[in-house]
């Protein structure tokens, strides 16, 4: 039997007060209003009504070969228009797979960047006018779908939740311009000297994001956020014309976040040396066996692998694998791990989190998502689509500006009740070793992402890609660095072979592209001992290095 969840459709507004402080916020609100009471006499009136501006500054800069390279900076306002016709148990935005046009992916809307209240509410009515349209006319074909077809599983299209005030103070950058300039010059002199890096340099990203949301619940938003990132990404050759890459990253909330230009410095020099030993290591052959993922290569593989089918609107898709759909209160991880994803985490000691957020773009406060306690699945990141077995949403919807929102990820954090130094990590391995029969275990020191299938119509597999990779040998050798590997496997295979973790942490600070489009999210992990990884040969290329070495760099006869 479907359960019907009644919401009324009231505007509900806060202290005027407020409103007239920011001319958007209130232009927002009237263009809202006027248009609840102006569709509320059409056949299919909406039920719920939301919009979301994103106001964002951003300024990129970089450097090159000990030179300032570049800037752009750029200001603009993007919006969407949230319409939903029917009701919560049924309504414009169910799931068919027989209706065109039911992807996630919207038009980009802009707003005007001056505070003219005119010009702001007349781009907000023309796109609410076109959203409402469409919802009517999906309605129809839905409930026409139904006529002929029954859903797998009966479930609502939407869930109630508190409306929610709360009005941030206005995210602004705070970047002394001149003084990059010679940050980005003095770190990418490194590469001067370098006879193996072909392609340098640092960037710096600053980003001020203000986010305003409102809608028909009485929610009432503004949502600040500030990202600083300064990135070195390097690259060469190999001998055989494999394109080698490097990349490291720094993320802070305030640009004082951010480590000196001599620690950004010392980091891209031991880079070069990397890269340099990569161009000589032996390439890694398909490998079978026992492997230590580092607590950041850790972190992206539980992030790709486990958190994106954490992600409770799969549950409901009947394309999705749901690889864990039917697993709650069952054991799907080792005793000693527990899993939670908690986007009110601002920091992990002196890292700042990428992930972190207050609100969701739902409006709905974030909070803590005991996924796993102790080896036991519990339950599953949500947004305000139902999801078999939970209540309400847990301030997990997300998306970027023009996509519809689905639960994703926030902070997700892997802890281990019985920890484990990282020498008898290497221990342990070596064990494995000698009891497989295999000549060496491996090491993942560093990944820089990869994807997952989740979906029915292939393999439940995923690939990762790491790009320091070390063999370890049980008779005493030095680790031998290799080169061009992929990580393969599927997931429950894979986390059931997990058996240890080592007592240090390490975060990995990214963007995560799914079906709701880009989001900042974060991972926390320790370092993994895991009985069996399998390993595949990386793609080849054929480009020829270059007939004469980069200038000025100083070539040994």
């Amino acid at each position: 039997m479907r359960t019907i969840l009644v919401l009324g459709l009231t505007l509900v507004l806060a202290s005027p007060a407020l409103a007239d402080q920011d001319t958007l916020l209130a232009a927002m609100e009237t263009e809202l209003k006027r248009s609840v009471e102006g569709l509320a006499s059409q056949d299919e009136p909406p039920y719920f009504m939301a919009y979301e501006v994103v106001e964002n500054h951003s300024i990129e800069m970089h450097g090159e070969d000990g030179a300032f390279g570049s800037h752009s900076e750029a200001r603009l306002r993007q919006f969407d228009v949230d319409v939903r016709v029917g009701d919560p148990s049924l309504d414009n935005t169910h799931p068919s797979a027989e209706i065109e046009g039911a992807d996630r992916r919207r038009g980009e809307y802009f707003l005007p960047i001056d505070d003219d209240d005119e010009a702001l509410r007349a781009a907000l009515w023309k796109e609410t006018e076109r959203r409402y349209r469409n919802a009517v006319s999906r309605l129809i074909q839905i409930r026409a779908d139904r006529v002929v077809r029954q859903d797998e599983e009966e479930l609502a299209d939407f869930w109630p939740a508190e409306p929610a005030v709360w009005i941030g103070e206005r995210a602004e950058l705070q970047l002394d311009r001149a003084e990059w300039e010679q940050r980005l010059r003095d770190i990418s002199a490194t590469f001067r000297d370098s006879t193996q890096v072909y392609d340098g340099s640092v960037r710096l990203s600053a980003e001020a994001e203000n986010r305003y949301h409102i809608n028909t619940d009485g929610t009432r938003l503004l949502v600040p956020r500030t990202h600083y990132r300064v990135s070195i990404n390097i690259g060469t050759l190999a001998p055989e014309g494999t394109q080698l890459s490097l990349y490291h990253a720094w993320d802070a909330a305030q640009p004082q976040g951010l480590p000196s230009t001599e620690v950004m410095a010392a980091k891209a020099g031991q880079m070069a040396e990397l890269l340099d030993a990569l161009t000589q290591a032996p390439a890694a052959e398909p490998w079978s066996g026992p492997a230590i993922l580092s607590g950041r290569a850790s972190a992206v593989f539980f992030h790709e692998i486990f958190g994106h089918r954490m992600e409770g609107h799969r549950l409901r898709e009947a394309e999705e694998g749901q690889t864990f759909g039917d697993q709650v209160g069952q054991q799907v991880l080792p005793p000693f791990l527990t899993v939670f994803d908690d986007p009110t985490l601002e920091r992990v000691g002196d890292q700042d989190l990428n992930g972190f957020y207050p609100y969701d773009n739902e409006g709905v406060a974030a909070q803590r998502v005991d996924l796993v306690e102790e080896g036991v699945l519990k339950r599953f990141l949500a947004s305000r689509i139902p999801v078999p077995g939970q209540e309400r949403s847990n301030g997990h919807g997300r998306r970027q500006v023009a996509h519809d929102v689905i639960s994703r990820q926030g902070n997700l954090v892997v802890e281990s009740s019985e920890p484990v130094t990282m020498e008898q990590l290497r221990e342990l391995l070596l064990e494995e070793v000698e009891a497989q029969g295999v000549p060496y275990g491996l090491l993942f020191d560093d990944i820089t992402g990869g994807f997952t299938y989740t979906g029915r119509s292939m393999a439940n597999a995923f690939n990762v890609s790491p790009v320091v990779v070390y063999r370890i040998y049980p008779d005493g050798r030095p680790d031998e660095l290799v080169r061009g590997v992929d990580l393969i496997g599927t997931p429950l295979a894979t986390f059931s072979k997990v058996v240890a973790a080592s007592d240090r942490v390490d975060v990995f600070n990214g963007y995560c592209g799914a079906e709701s489009g880009w989001v900042p999210v974060s991972a926390v992990s320790p370092d993994l001992l895991v009985r069996q990884i399998e390993v595949q040969r990386k793609e080849t290329g054929d480009e020829r290095p270059p007939l004469l070495p980069p200038p000025g760099a100083e070539v040994t006869p």
